[in-house]
Protein backbone atom coordinates (compact mmCIF):
# COMPACT_ATOMS: atom_id res chain seq x y z
CA UNK A 1 0.00 0.00 0.00
CA UNK A 2 2.90 2.31 0.83
CA UNK A 3 4.28 1.58 -2.16
CA UNK A 4 0.94 2.67 -4.25
CA UNK A 5 1.17 5.85 -2.33
CA UNK A 6 5.12 6.43 -3.21
CA UNK A 7 4.43 6.30 -6.59
CA UNK A 8 0.80 8.31 -6.69
CA UNK A 9 3.08 11.14 -4.99
CA UNK A 10 5.54 10.78 -7.49
CA UNK A 11 3.51 10.97 -10.43
CA UNK A 12 1.53 13.63 -9.33
CA UNK A 13 4.65 15.84 -8.38
CA UNK A 14 6.44 14.80 -11.63
CA UNK A 15 3.00 16.40 -14.03
CA UNK A 16 2.27 19.19 -12.15
CA UNK A 17 -1.16 18.71 -10.76
CA UNK A 18 -2.26 22.12 -10.04
CA UNK A 19 -4.54 20.79 -7.16
CA UNK A 20 -1.88 18.85 -4.99
CA UNK A 21 -0.25 20.66 -2.43
CA UNK A 22 2.86 19.27 -2.61
CA UNK A 23 3.28 20.40 1.01
CA UNK A 24 0.65 18.50 3.33
CA UNK A 25 2.51 15.07 1.50
CA UNK A 26 6.24 16.18 2.27
CA UNK A 27 7.25 14.54 5.56
CA UNK A 28 5.27 11.54 4.45
CA UNK A 29 7.32 11.49 1.78
CA UNK A 30 10.80 11.47 3.48
CA UNK A 31 9.72 9.02 5.77
CA UNK A 32 8.11 6.40 3.23
CA UNK A 33 10.99 6.88 0.62
CA UNK A 34 13.48 6.50 3.08
CA UNK A 35 11.86 3.08 4.34
CA UNK A 36 11.85 2.37 0.71
CA UNK A 37 15.31 2.87 -0.45
CA UNK A 38 16.20 1.01 2.46
CA UNK A 39 14.64 -2.10 1.94
CA UNK A 40 15.54 -1.65 -1.51
CA UNK A 41 19.23 -1.21 -0.18
CA UNK A 42 19.02 -4.31 1.32
CA UNK A 43 17.21 -6.45 -1.03
CA UNK A 44 20.54 -5.36 -3.49
CA UNK A 45 22.84 -7.11 -0.64
CA UNK A 46 21.75 -10.42 -3.02
CA UNK A 47 23.14 -8.62 -6.55
CA UNK A 48 25.69 -6.73 -5.67
CA UNK A 49 29.07 -8.33 -3.22
CA UNK A 50 30.67 -6.48 -0.69
CA UNK A 51 33.73 -4.42 -2.47
CA UNK A 52 37.13 -5.45 -1.76
CA UNK A 53 39.23 -3.26 -0.50
CA UNK A 54 43.01 -3.34 -1.97
CA UNK A 55 45.52 -1.09 0.34
CA UNK A 56 47.84 -0.57 -2.74
CA UNK A 57 49.88 2.52 -2.52
CA UNK A 58 51.30 2.55 -5.86
CA UNK A 59 47.72 3.57 -6.95
CA UNK A 60 47.82 6.83 -5.40
CA UNK A 61 50.92 7.92 -7.57
CA UNK A 62 49.04 6.59 -10.80
CA UNK A 63 48.76 9.46 -13.58
CA UNK A 64 48.23 9.70 -17.29
CA UNK A 65 50.30 12.43 -17.29
CA UNK A 66 54.06 13.11 -17.13
CA UNK A 67 55.76 16.83 -17.32
CA UNK A 68 57.06 15.90 -21.19
CA UNK A 69 53.83 15.57 -22.45
CA UNK A 70 52.61 18.87 -21.23
CA UNK A 71 53.05 22.71 -22.07
CA UNK A 72 54.46 24.43 -19.60
CA UNK A 73 51.47 27.04 -20.35
CA UNK A 74 49.24 24.27 -18.50
CA UNK A 75 51.39 23.64 -15.62
CA UNK A 76 52.28 27.26 -14.46
CA UNK A 77 50.19 29.61 -12.79
CA UNK A 78 49.95 32.82 -14.98
CA UNK A 79 48.54 36.02 -12.73
CA UNK A 80 47.60 37.65 -15.78
CA UNK A 81 44.71 35.57 -16.23
CA UNK A 82 43.39 34.52 -12.68
CA UNK A 83 40.29 36.43 -13.31
CA UNK A 84 39.29 34.51 -15.91
CA UNK A 85 36.58 31.27 -14.35
CA UNK A 86 34.05 29.64 -15.33
CA UNK A 87 30.20 30.70 -14.06
CA UNK A 88 30.05 29.93 -10.30
CA UNK A 89 26.38 31.16 -9.85
CA UNK A 90 24.96 27.43 -10.76
CA UNK A 91 21.74 26.53 -8.98
CA UNK A 92 22.07 24.15 -6.49
CA UNK A 93 19.70 21.45 -6.28
CA UNK A 94 17.38 21.30 -3.21
CA UNK A 95 17.98 18.58 -0.64
CA UNK A 96 13.85 17.00 -1.28
CA UNK A 97 14.93 17.19 -5.02
CA UNK A 98 18.10 15.07 -4.48
CA UNK A 99 16.54 13.08 -2.61
CA UNK A 100 13.43 12.83 -4.86
CA UNK A 101 16.38 11.92 -7.74
CA UNK A 102 17.90 9.19 -5.40
CA UNK A 103 14.40 7.41 -5.09
CA UNK A 104 13.75 7.65 -8.52
CA UNK A 105 17.08 6.02 -10.08
CA UNK A 106 16.89 3.25 -7.23
CA UNK A 107 13.20 2.17 -8.75
CA UNK A 108 14.51 2.77 -11.96
CA UNK A 109 17.32 0.21 -10.90
CA UNK A 110 15.26 -2.53 -10.16
CA UNK A 111 12.15 -1.89 -12.70
CA UNK A 112 14.33 -2.10 -15.91
CA UNK A 113 16.18 -4.12 -17.09
CA UNK A 114 19.82 -3.77 -18.07
CA UNK A 115 20.88 -2.39 -21.69
CA UNK A 116 23.79 -2.23 -23.66
CA UNK A 117 23.78 -0.61 -26.65
CA UNK A 118 25.75 -0.22 -29.31
CA UNK A 119 29.75 -1.18 -29.64
CA UNK A 120 31.99 -0.72 -26.59
CA UNK A 121 34.50 2.01 -26.36
CA UNK A 122 37.61 1.18 -27.24
CA UNK A 123 40.10 4.24 -26.95
CA UNK A 124 43.98 5.77 -26.35
CA UNK A 125 45.31 8.65 -26.11
CA UNK A 126 47.54 10.82 -27.84
CA UNK A 127 49.82 13.69 -26.44
CA UNK A 128 52.11 14.79 -29.54
CA UNK A 129 51.29 18.48 -29.40
CA UNK A 130 49.08 19.79 -32.00
CA UNK A 131 51.52 22.24 -34.24
CA UNK A 132 53.86 18.67 -34.37
CA UNK A 133 51.16 16.79 -35.84
CA UNK A 134 52.20 16.57 -39.97
CA UNK A 135 49.93 15.11 -42.40
CA UNK A 136 51.55 12.41 -42.40
CA UNK A 137 52.16 10.98 -38.79
CA UNK A 138 48.11 11.47 -38.81
CA UNK A 139 47.94 9.22 -41.32
CA UNK A 140 50.08 6.67 -39.66
CA UNK A 141 48.96 6.96 -36.38
CA UNK A 142 45.33 6.33 -37.34
CA UNK A 143 45.47 3.75 -39.97
CA UNK A 144 47.84 1.56 -37.02
CA UNK A 145 45.35 2.33 -34.61
CA UNK A 146 42.32 1.13 -36.93
CA UNK A 147 44.44 -1.96 -37.85
CA UNK A 148 44.42 -2.63 -33.65
CA UNK A 149 40.35 -1.97 -32.78
CA UNK A 150 40.76 1.51 -31.38
CA UNK A 151 37.49 3.15 -31.97
CA UNK A 152 37.66 6.23 -29.98
CA UNK A 153 41.05 8.53 -29.84
CA UNK A 154 41.42 10.99 -27.06
CA UNK A 155 43.43 14.10 -28.63
CA UNK A 156 45.12 16.31 -26.49
CA UNK A 157 45.01 20.02 -26.69
CA UNK A 158 46.43 21.37 -23.93
CA UNK A 159 48.87 22.94 -26.07
CA UNK A 160 45.80 25.96 -27.02
CA UNK A 161 47.32 27.72 -23.92
CA UNK A 162 50.56 28.80 -25.88
CA UNK A 163 48.09 30.44 -27.62
CA UNK A 164 45.54 31.70 -25.27
CA UNK A 165 48.36 33.45 -23.61
CA UNK A 166 49.97 35.19 -26.61
CA UNK A 167 48.81 38.99 -27.24
CA UNK A 168 45.57 39.61 -28.94
CA UNK A 169 46.12 40.17 -32.37
CA UNK A 170 46.65 38.89 -36.05
CA UNK A 171 49.19 36.59 -34.68
CA UNK A 172 47.87 34.76 -32.40
CA UNK A 173 44.24 34.65 -34.57
CA UNK A 174 46.62 33.14 -37.71
CA UNK A 175 48.24 30.51 -34.52
CA UNK A 176 44.50 29.83 -33.78
CA UNK A 177 43.78 29.09 -37.27
CA UNK A 178 46.56 26.91 -37.70
CA UNK A 179 45.84 25.02 -35.26
CA UNK A 180 42.10 24.83 -35.69
CA UNK A 181 42.97 23.24 -38.98
CA UNK A 182 45.02 20.69 -37.68
CA UNK A 183 42.75 19.12 -35.65
CA UNK A 184 39.55 19.60 -38.27
CA UNK A 185 41.98 17.69 -40.96
CA UNK A 186 42.58 14.91 -38.26
CA UNK A 187 39.05 14.61 -36.94
CA UNK A 188 38.20 14.46 -40.50
CA UNK A 189 40.87 11.46 -41.32
CA UNK A 190 39.47 9.66 -37.65
CA UNK A 191 36.11 10.08 -38.88
CA UNK A 192 36.61 8.13 -42.16
CA UNK A 193 37.75 5.18 -40.53
CA UNK A 194 35.10 5.27 -38.08
CA UNK A 195 37.41 6.71 -35.17
CA UNK A 196 35.37 9.31 -32.79
CA UNK A 197 37.53 12.22 -31.35
CA UNK A 198 36.92 13.45 -28.04
CA UNK A 199 39.29 16.69 -26.87
CA UNK A 200 41.35 15.57 -23.82
CA UNK A 201 43.15 18.68 -21.56
CA UNK A 202 44.15 18.74 -18.01
CA UNK A 203 46.57 19.06 -14.91
CA UNK A 204 46.68 18.69 -11.20
CA UNK A 205 46.30 22.18 -10.52
CA UNK A 206 43.13 23.08 -12.80
CA UNK A 207 40.67 23.31 -9.78
CA UNK A 208 42.92 25.59 -7.79
CA UNK A 209 41.88 29.19 -7.11
CA UNK A 210 44.01 31.32 -9.63
CA UNK A 211 44.35 28.40 -12.13
CA UNK A 212 40.77 27.78 -13.57
CA UNK A 213 41.03 30.02 -16.15
CA UNK A 214 43.69 27.56 -18.07
CA UNK A 215 40.05 24.92 -17.63
CA UNK A 216 37.73 27.65 -19.05
CA UNK A 217 40.17 28.96 -21.81
CA UNK A 218 40.00 24.85 -23.27
CA UNK A 219 36.48 24.38 -22.78
CA UNK A 220 35.53 27.47 -24.52
CA UNK A 221 38.04 26.78 -27.46
CA UNK A 222 36.42 23.09 -27.92
CA UNK A 223 32.65 24.74 -27.94
CA UNK A 224 34.19 27.65 -30.41
CA UNK A 225 35.70 24.68 -32.36
CA UNK A 226 32.16 22.75 -32.24
CA UNK A 227 30.63 25.98 -33.41
CA UNK A 228 32.38 26.72 -35.96
CA UNK A 229 33.62 23.64 -37.65
CA UNK A 230 31.33 21.15 -39.51
CA UNK A 231 33.65 18.24 -38.90
CA UNK A 232 33.31 17.80 -34.37
CA UNK A 233 34.81 16.86 -31.46
CA UNK A 234 32.32 14.18 -30.07
CA UNK A 235 33.27 14.91 -26.48
CA UNK A 236 35.16 16.53 -23.83
CA UNK A 237 37.87 14.77 -21.44
CA UNK A 238 39.31 16.44 -18.14
CA UNK A 239 42.32 14.79 -17.31
CA UNK A 240 42.68 16.68 -13.47
CA UNK A 241 44.85 14.67 -11.16
CA UNK A 242 44.95 16.90 -7.86
CA UNK A 243 45.84 14.30 -5.45
CA UNK A 244 49.28 14.55 -7.41
CA UNK A 245 49.49 18.17 -5.19
CA UNK A 246 51.48 18.72 -2.49
CA UNK A 247 48.29 20.72 -1.15
CA UNK A 248 46.00 17.68 -1.01
CA UNK A 249 47.99 15.93 1.65
CA UNK A 250 47.41 19.45 3.46
CA UNK A 251 43.84 19.23 3.26
CA UNK A 252 42.64 16.48 0.91
CA UNK A 253 38.96 17.27 1.33
CA UNK A 254 39.30 21.00 0.12
CA UNK A 255 41.40 19.79 -2.55
CA UNK A 256 38.90 17.17 -3.97
CA UNK A 257 35.76 19.32 -3.27
CA UNK A 258 37.45 22.01 -5.74
CA UNK A 259 37.70 19.52 -7.98
CA UNK A 260 34.38 18.22 -8.13
CA UNK A 261 32.80 21.84 -8.17
CA UNK A 262 35.41 22.78 -11.38
CA UNK A 263 33.26 19.35 -13.12
CA UNK A 264 30.27 20.90 -12.08
CA UNK A 265 31.14 24.06 -13.08
CA UNK A 266 32.44 22.71 -16.40
CA UNK A 267 29.36 20.84 -17.31
CA UNK A 268 26.97 23.99 -16.56
CA UNK A 269 29.02 25.93 -18.77
CA UNK A 270 28.67 23.44 -21.90
CA UNK A 271 24.65 23.84 -21.24
CA UNK A 272 23.11 22.53 -24.52
CA UNK A 273 25.95 21.68 -26.27
CA UNK A 274 25.94 18.07 -27.16
CA UNK A 275 29.43 17.42 -26.67
CA UNK A 276 29.79 14.06 -23.96
CA UNK A 277 31.81 14.96 -20.98
CA UNK A 278 34.14 12.34 -19.30
CA UNK A 279 36.32 12.99 -16.57
CA UNK A 280 39.29 10.14 -15.59
CA UNK A 281 39.89 9.42 -12.50
CA UNK A 282 42.28 6.86 -10.12
CA UNK A 283 40.88 3.88 -8.43
CA UNK A 284 40.78 5.19 -5.00
CA UNK A 285 38.02 7.92 -5.49
CA UNK A 286 35.22 5.69 -4.57
CA UNK A 287 34.64 3.87 -0.51
CA UNK A 288 36.65 0.83 -0.39
CA UNK A 289 40.00 1.81 0.05
CA UNK A 290 39.29 5.00 2.52
CA UNK A 291 41.72 6.63 0.44
CA UNK A 292 39.65 10.02 -0.24
CA UNK A 293 37.77 11.22 2.57
CA UNK A 294 34.03 11.89 2.81
CA UNK A 295 32.88 15.30 2.36
CA UNK A 296 29.86 17.62 1.56
CA UNK A 297 28.86 18.74 -1.90
CA UNK A 298 25.66 20.13 -3.05
CA UNK A 299 23.86 19.18 0.49
CA UNK A 300 25.21 15.48 0.05
CA UNK A 301 27.87 13.58 1.86
CA UNK A 302 29.96 11.27 -0.32
CA UNK A 303 33.17 10.21 -1.71
CA UNK A 304 34.61 12.24 -4.86
CA UNK A 305 33.67 8.81 -7.42
CA UNK A 306 29.72 9.00 -6.22
CA UNK A 307 29.49 13.21 -6.38
CA UNK A 308 31.20 12.83 -9.73
CA UNK A 309 28.20 10.60 -11.28
CA UNK A 310 25.82 13.22 -9.91
CA UNK A 311 27.36 15.51 -11.98
CA UNK A 312 27.86 13.85 -14.82
CA UNK A 313 24.27 12.34 -15.34
CA UNK A 314 22.72 15.35 -15.78
CA UNK A 315 24.86 14.60 -19.31
CA UNK A 316 23.71 12.14 -22.22
CA UNK A 317 26.26 9.19 -22.66
CA UNK A 318 29.20 11.03 -20.13
CA UNK A 319 31.35 8.54 -18.68
CA UNK A 320 33.92 8.42 -15.76
CA UNK A 321 37.60 6.67 -17.15
CA UNK A 322 39.24 4.53 -14.11
CA UNK A 323 42.95 4.36 -14.13
CA UNK A 324 42.83 0.39 -12.96
CA UNK A 325 46.31 -0.25 -13.94
CA UNK A 326 46.97 -3.66 -13.77
CA UNK A 327 49.44 -6.27 -16.31
CA UNK A 328 46.74 -9.13 -14.99
CA UNK A 329 43.35 -8.97 -15.16
CA UNK A 330 42.10 -11.85 -12.77
CA UNK A 331 42.54 -12.37 -9.23
CA UNK A 332 43.55 -10.33 -6.24
CA UNK A 333 44.10 -6.89 -6.78
CA UNK A 334 43.81 -7.85 -10.33
CA UNK A 335 41.80 -4.69 -12.83
CA UNK A 336 39.07 -6.68 -12.77
CA UNK A 337 38.56 -6.53 -8.72
CA UNK A 338 40.38 -3.12 -8.63
CA UNK A 339 36.96 -2.17 -10.85
CA UNK A 340 34.60 -3.85 -9.52
CA UNK A 341 32.99 -1.59 -6.94
CA UNK A 342 33.14 1.21 -9.59
CA UNK A 343 30.62 -0.43 -12.04
CA UNK A 344 28.61 -1.32 -8.87
CA UNK A 345 28.23 1.51 -7.41
CA UNK A 346 27.16 2.74 -10.91
CA UNK A 347 24.85 0.02 -11.42
CA UNK A 348 23.23 0.07 -7.65
CA UNK A 349 22.32 3.94 -7.75
CA UNK A 350 21.07 3.47 -11.49
CA UNK A 351 22.92 6.24 -13.05
CA UNK A 352 23.82 6.16 -16.87
CA UNK A 353 27.07 6.98 -17.09
CA UNK A 354 29.30 4.52 -18.20
CA UNK A 355 32.35 3.36 -16.55
CA UNK A 356 35.03 2.62 -18.70
CA UNK A 357 38.71 1.05 -17.39
CA UNK A 358 41.99 2.34 -18.43
CA UNK A 359 45.13 -0.23 -18.96
CA UNK A 360 48.65 1.14 -19.32
CA UNK A 361 51.19 0.28 -21.89
CA UNK A 362 53.44 2.97 -20.79
CA UNK A 363 56.88 2.60 -19.54
CA UNK A 364 56.18 3.96 -15.85
CA UNK A 365 56.76 1.96 -12.58
CA UNK A 366 55.85 -0.21 -10.77
CA UNK A 367 56.01 -3.21 -13.24
CA UNK A 368 53.12 -4.75 -12.43
CA UNK A 369 50.77 -1.96 -13.65
CA UNK A 370 51.50 -1.66 -17.02
CA UNK A 371 51.81 -3.89 -19.86
CA UNK A 372 54.89 -2.26 -21.17
CA UNK A 373 57.57 -5.24 -22.86
CA UNK A 374 54.97 -7.65 -22.47
CA UNK A 375 53.56 -9.91 -25.90
CA UNK A 376 50.63 -8.37 -27.38
CA UNK A 377 48.89 -11.60 -27.54
CA UNK A 378 49.53 -11.41 -23.44
CA UNK A 379 47.94 -7.89 -23.94
CA UNK A 380 44.47 -8.59 -25.80
CA UNK A 381 44.29 -11.58 -23.98
CA UNK A 382 44.08 -9.74 -20.58
CA UNK A 383 41.66 -7.26 -22.09
CA UNK A 384 39.64 -9.86 -23.09
CA UNK A 385 39.39 -11.13 -19.46
CA UNK A 386 37.90 -7.88 -18.41
CA UNK A 387 35.53 -7.73 -20.80
CA UNK A 388 34.39 -10.86 -20.39
CA UNK A 389 33.99 -9.88 -16.16
CA UNK A 390 31.86 -6.77 -16.84
CA UNK A 391 29.85 -7.50 -20.49
CA UNK A 392 26.73 -8.36 -18.45
CA UNK A 393 26.89 -4.43 -16.66
CA UNK A 394 24.87 -1.59 -18.34
CA UNK A 395 27.31 0.49 -16.67
CA UNK A 396 30.34 -0.86 -18.46
CA UNK A 397 31.42 1.29 -21.38
CA UNK A 398 35.22 -0.25 -22.77
CA UNK A 399 38.16 0.03 -22.24
CA UNK A 400 40.69 2.40 -23.30
CA UNK A 401 44.56 2.23 -23.31
CA UNK A 402 47.38 4.36 -22.37
CA UNK A 403 48.97 5.82 -24.67
CA UNK A 404 48.73 5.23 -28.12
CA UNK A 405 52.61 5.19 -29.08
CA UNK A 406 53.17 2.98 -26.41
CA UNK A 407 50.53 0.63 -27.09
CA UNK A 408 51.60 0.64 -30.67
CA UNK A 409 55.12 -0.85 -29.36
CA UNK A 410 53.74 -4.10 -28.45
CA UNK A 411 54.48 -7.06 -30.28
Amino acid sequence: MWIIKVNLIYFRYNNNVKNINLSKYKNEFFVVSAVFVLILTILSFNFYKSPVPHSNLADTKISLYSNKNITPNAVVTNPEFKNIAFNTDIPKPSLFSSQMAAVIRTIKSFTTSPTSEGPKEYGSWIWTPIMQMTPEYVESILSDVKADGINTIYVSVDSYLDIFVMPKGIEREKQKEIFSDILEDFIIKANYRGIAVDAEAGWQNWAEEGNTYKAFAIVNFVKDFNATHKNKFRGFQYDVEPYLLYSYQENKATVLKNFVSLVDQTEYFMNTDSLRFSVVVPDFYDEKDEFTPKFSYNGRRGYVFKHLLDILDRRPDSSIIVMSYRNFADGKDGAIEVSKNEIQTAGRGAYKTQIIIAQETGEVPPPYITFYDTPKRYFNWQIERINIAFESHSNFGGITVHYVNAFLALK
